[in-house]
């Protein structure tokens, strides 16, 4: 039996997975994973919580040792040099790709995949971490691009100059990329924040869950938000458009429809339900207030934001025997 494009992406985490699959329809040129400890965690948590766990051990086991083993990687050099950051790169990647979850994620995506450092410089350190990218063959830049670009931005202090290439790589239309790199951010306005304008009002803060409470359902949370066209401007997890944005919007409206060619419609309605929420609450925590610019932990949208941590052909089964 020969795997179809559609059978492979569904062995991936499913929101992983959706955005893959608009890359393999042409519809994005490419995709990525940032490698840490909400993803592991969440991969975890998602299969403790299953009831078909029993088949998942394998997957959890991949999951889990790679968190430990992610977990034990130190990084250090001397001074923030070129020459220092690519020696740190080179070791680091090495270490990446021994990873049982990149290479699980390497053999099931029928395409160019790839995991590399990524340097964010702020003004107290230069912090680290890891993301895998998803590429069509045809359309692959090559890794030492995409780092170097890295590397000379951290050098240079210029994030907004990466920025913009990570934007292209993922596909974003020229002017939410301008849009974001661009934003003369201030004490109490971002260019996260703007993004979410048109679409806080479908969002219930009040239903969020806590830490003392489960999550539930994202219906009690994000509810009526398709009535207003903004939704489909957050076709892809971790992008805030440019508000308004009539670009994003149609290649939205494109991919939300090719892949409800291959998937069934109530996934594909909490894919783009969970990336605005995503997207609202990475937002929230921009602002002065908050304590820290953390990211969502999983299950902060809702059960099914829980759920999208499996692999898709799981969430699939975990919708089928919900009544939605």
């Amino acid at each position: 039996m020969v795997l179809t494009d559609v059978d492979n992406v569904a062995t991936l985490p499913a929101f992983a997975a959706l955005d893959v699959q608009a890359v393999l329809a042409d519809e994005r040129r490419g995709a990525s994973i940032q490698l840490d400890e909400t993803y592991f965690r969440g991969q975890k948590l998602a299969m403790d919580a299953v009831e078909t766990a029993t088949t998942l051990t394998e997957r959890r086991n991949i999951a889990v040792q790679s968190h430990q083993l992610h977990d034990q990687i130190q990084l250090d050099f001397d001074s923030l040099t070129h020459e220092n950051l690519r020696s740190a790169s080179t070791k680091y990647r090495e270490l990446l790709q021994r990873l049982p979850e990149v290479q699980y994620l390497k053999q099931q995506f029928p395409g160019t995949c790839f995991v590399l450092p990524e340097w964010l410089r702020t003004p107290e350190r230069v912090n680290y971490g890891a993301r895998i990218y998803f590429f069509r063959e045809d359309d692959s830049p090559e890794p030492v691009d995409v780092l170097d670009w890295n590397i000379d931005a951290v050098i240079a202090d210029d994030r907004a100059a990466f920025e913009r290439y990570q934007g292209a790589l993922h596909g974003y239309p020229e002017c939410c990329i301008e849009f974001f790199s661009e934003y003369e951010r201030g004490a109490n306005a971002g260019p996260e924040l703007e993004a979410v304008e048109p679409i806080v009002e479908y969002i219930d803060t009040e239903a969020l869950p806590t830490d003392e409470t489960p999550p539930p359902s994202i219906d009690s949370i994000i509810d009526g938000i398709f009535e207003t066209p903004h939704v489909y401007a957050f076709f892809a997890r971790e992008f805030f458009p440019e508000p308004g944005c009539e670009q994003a919007r149609r290649r939205g409206t494109a991919i939300y429809d090719s892949l409800c060619d291959s998937y069934p419609e109530p996934i594909v309605k909490d894919y783009f339900r969970i990336n605005t929420g995503w997207s609202y609450l990475m937002a929230k925590a921009t602002t002065p207030e908050a304590k820290s610019a953390t990211r969502p932990t999983p299950g902060s949208i809702g059960r099914e934001h829980l759920l999208f941590f499996l692999p898709l052909a799981v969430t699939m089964q975990q919708y089928r025997s919900i009544e939605r």
